[in-house]
C-alpha cells in the first residue's frame, strides 16, 4: 500500500480550498443578484405602478372569491377559466390565493405572485445557462442582466400571467435538458393554464427543443408533445367559450384585411381588371400573411425595443426602453457569436427569440406587444450576456453604461410613471370607492358612470365584498359578463353624466333624484341645481369623477306646477 506524500496531500487540500472559495464567491454573487432583483421588484409594489388596472382587480377578486367560496365570481366551482374575464385562464388567481389569505385583498397581495416568480426566474436562468454552456461566469452575467432588465422588472411588478409563464417555460427547458422529460412537459402544459401566449409559442418551441436537446429520445418526446401540448390546444380551439379570446383579438376579427382586399378589387374593377385576375393579388390568405409579417417584424424594431413605444399603453414607462441601449451591441455580438458556433445551444436560443413574437403577431390589437412577447426571456438576457462576455476588457465602460441606464430607468419609473398617463391603469377607482364608502350610510343608492372602464370589480375588490353574497345576487342575471353588473345598492350606468340638464316638455330640468349619490365622469360640466361633494383626481391632477347630489330645495322648486308653467 502506497502512502500519500505530505506534499501531494497539501496540494489536494489547497485545490479543495480554492474550489470551496470559488463556490462561496459564486453563491455570494448569486445571492446579491437575487437581493437586487428582489428590491427592484418588491419596493413599493402595492403603490407602483400607480393605479390598479381592472385586469389585476379581476384576477385578485376571483382569487378572493375562490378562497372564500371555492367558486369564482360567476359561481363556477374551482374553474380552470374565468368566465367573467373573457374565459381567460384562471391559473394566476389560484397563485394569488396564498398572499391574499396572508395579507388580505389588496394591490400588494395580487401583484406578489408575479414579483416572486419574476425573482425565481432569475435563479432558474442561472442553472439553465450553466446546463447549456457549463460556465459559471456566463450564468452569473445572464442572471444579472435579467435581474436589471427594464422589461422584466416592469411586468414583474404587475399582476400578470406572463411572468409566471416565463418561469414555467424556463423551468421546463432546464428539466428537459436534464432529461426529466415528464416534469418538463408538465411545466410546459401548466403554463397554458395561465395565459394564451404559450398556446401559440409552445407548438413551435417544444419541437425545436426535442430535435436539438434530446436527439436520443425523439419518438417518446413527440408522443409526450402530442399529449401534453397539442391535445389541450386542440380542445381549447374546439371550444367556442375557451377560444373566445383568440377569436376576438385575432387578425381576422378586425375585418381590416377583408376591407382592404375588397377596396383593391373595386379599384381593379374600375380599371377593367377581370375578377379572376384581381382575386390572385387581393385575397384573404395574402392579406392575413401580410398583416402577420408586418406585426411580426414590428417586434424587432428599434422603436419597440429601445424606446417607450411598446404596447399596451398601461405598461409604457415614459422615456424608458424595454432593453437598455447599451445592450444593442451586446445582442448583436452575442447573436453573431451564436451563429458562428452553429451548435445546438446556439440554434435553441436564436430559435427561442424568433418564435417568441408569433402569438402576438396573430393579434390585431396592441401590436407590437411587450406583454405577449415577454416569452423572449430569458433567451434575450443570455444572448446579451454572451456578447458582454466577449468585450469584458471594456468592463469599465460597460459598467458605467449599465449604471447610468439603470438609474435613468428607475428615475422614469419612480418619478415620472406615477403621474404619466395613469388613466390607462385606471387610477382613481380606489379613491372613488373610498369616497363612496365614506358616505355609505347617507344615501339609499349610488349611481356610477362606467365611462372610464368597468366599475363593478373595483367596488367588489376595494370593499372586499362578500363573494357568496355577490354570487347569490347575480346568479339569475343573463350572460357571463360581470364588468358592469349592478349589485347591492350600486347601480352602474352607461351614461357619462348621470346628473345633467335635459329638456322635458320644453322645460330644462335636471336628471336624478334626491337621496342618491351620483358619480359623474370628470369631464362632465357642473350642473345648476346639483351640488358637487368632491372630485376624484389622478396623480397628474386631472379629474376622473365628480361625486354629485341633487340640491333638494332647487329640485322641489322645479317640481312645483307654478314653476313649470312659468
Amino acid at each position: 500500500m502506497k502512502l500519500m506524500s505530505p506534499w501531494r496531500t497539501l496540494q489536494e487540500e489547497r485545490k479543495i480550498l480554492i474550489a470551496t472559495r470559488k463556490t462561496i464567491i459564486r453563491v455570494v454573487k448569486l445571492f446579491l443578484i437575487l437581493l437586487l432583483a428582489t428590491v427592484l421588484r418588491l419596493y413599493l409594489l402595492g403603490s407602483l405602478p400607480a393605479g390598479f388596472h381592472r385586469d389585476e382587480a379581476f384576477l385578485g377578486y376571483n382569487a378572493y372569491s375562490i378562497l372564500k367560496t371555492g367558486r369564482d365570481m360567476n359561481g363556477n366551482f374551482l374553474p380552470l377559466h374565468l368566465r367573467s374575464f373573457i374565459n381567460s385562464p384562471a391559473g394566476y388567481s389560484y397563485l394569488a390565493i396564498p398572499p391574499v389569505a396572508m395579507f388580505g385583498l389588496n394591490e400588494f397581495s395580487v401583484r406578489l405572485p408575479s414579483a416572486v416568480f419574476g425573482i425565481a426566474t432569475i435563479l432558474v436562468t442561472y442553472f439553465l445557462v450553466f446546463e447549456l454552456f457549463k460556465s459559471y461566469r456566463l450564468a452569473l452575467i445572464s442572471s444579472f442582466l435579467l435581474a436589471i432588465s427594464p422589461w422584466h422588472i416592469n411586468l414583474s411588478r404587475t399582476a400578470i400571467e406572463n411572468v409566471v409563464v416565463v418561469f414555467l417555460i424556463t423551468v421546463g427547458c432546464l428539466l428537459f435538458l436534464r432529461k426529466r422529460f415528464i416534469l418538463a412537459f408538465m411545466s410546459f402544459s401548466i403554463s397554458m393554464l395561465l395565459y394564451q401566449a404559450p398556446r401559440a409559442f409552445l407548438p413551435f418551441f417544444v419541437p425545436l427543443l426535442i430535435f436539438l436537446g434530446a436527439k436520443s429520445h425523439i419518438r417518446t418526446n413527440i408522443v409526450r408533445f402530442l399529449i401534453f401540448i397539442i391535445l389541450p390546444i386542440a380542445f381549447i380551439l374546439a371550444s367556442p367559450a375557451l377560444s373566445l379570446r383568440l377569436r376576438t383579438v385575432g387578425i381576422p376579427a378586425s375585418g381590416n384585411v377583408q376591407l382592404t382586399a375588397e377596396e383593391a378589387i373595386r379599384e381593379d374593377g374600375v380599371r377593367g381588371v377581370k375578377p379572376i385576375f384581381s382575386r390572385i393579388f387581393h385575397n384573404k390568405p395574402l392579406g392575413f400573411a401580410g398583416q402577420f409579417l408586418e406585426n411580426y417584424f414590428s417586434h424587432f424594431s428599434y422603436a419597440f425595443l429601445f424606446t417607450d413605444k411598446g404596447l399596451p399603453e398601461r405598461y409604457r414607462i415614459p422615456g424608458a426602453p424595454l432593453i437598455y441601449l447599451i445592450e444593442l451591441p451586446l445582442l448583436i455580438i452575442g447573436a453573431v457569436t451564436l451563429i458562428n458556433k452553429r451548435s445546438w445551444e446556439s440554434k435553441l436560443l436564436l430559435g427561442w427569440i424568433l418564435i417568441a413574437p408569433v402569438g402576438s403577431s396573430l393579434a390585431f390589437d396592441d401590436v407590437p406587444n411587450l406583454q405577449r412577447t415577454l416569452l423572449a426571456f430569458p433567451a434575450l438576457s443570455i444572448i446579451a450576456a454572451i456578447g458582454l462576455e466577449k468585450i469584458l476588457k471594456f468592463r469599465n465602460f460597460v459598467t458605467i453604461s449599465y449604471c447610468v441606464s439603470l438609474i435613468a430607468f428607475l428615475h422614469a419609473y419612480y418619478i415620472h410613471l406615477p403621474v404619466h398617463r395613469t388613466l390607462y391603469r385606471h387610477e382613481g377607482y380606489k379613491e372613488l370607492v373610498a369616497q363612496v364608502q365614506k358616505r355609505k350610510n347617507q344615501f339609499t343608492s349610488f349611481v356610477i358612470t362606467n365611462r372610464e372602464t368597468a366599475p363593478t370589480v373595483f367596488f367588489l375588490f376595494y370593499n372586499k365584498y362578500d363573494p357568496a353574497k355577490f354570487i347569490a345576487e347575480t346568479r339569475e342575471l343573463p350572460g357571463d359578463d360581470r364588468d358592469r353588473t349592478s349589485f347591492d345598492n350600486y347601480v352602474f350606468t352607461t351614461e357619462e353624466c348621470p346628473i345633467r340638464l335635459v329638456k322635458k316638455d320644453g322645460i330644462q330640468t335636471i336628471t336624478g333624484s334626491p337621496g342618491t349619490l351620483y358619480a359623474n365622469f370628470g369631464t362632465c360640466e357642473d350642473v345648476p341645481g346639483a351640488i358637487t361633494l368632491s372630485t376624484v383626481k389622478r396623480g397628474d391632477s386631472s379629474a376622473v369623477f365628480k361625486l354629485v347630489i341633487i340640491d333638494e330645495q332647487r329640485k322641489m322648486q322645479e317640481d312645483r306646477p307654478e314653476s313649470k308653467s312659468f
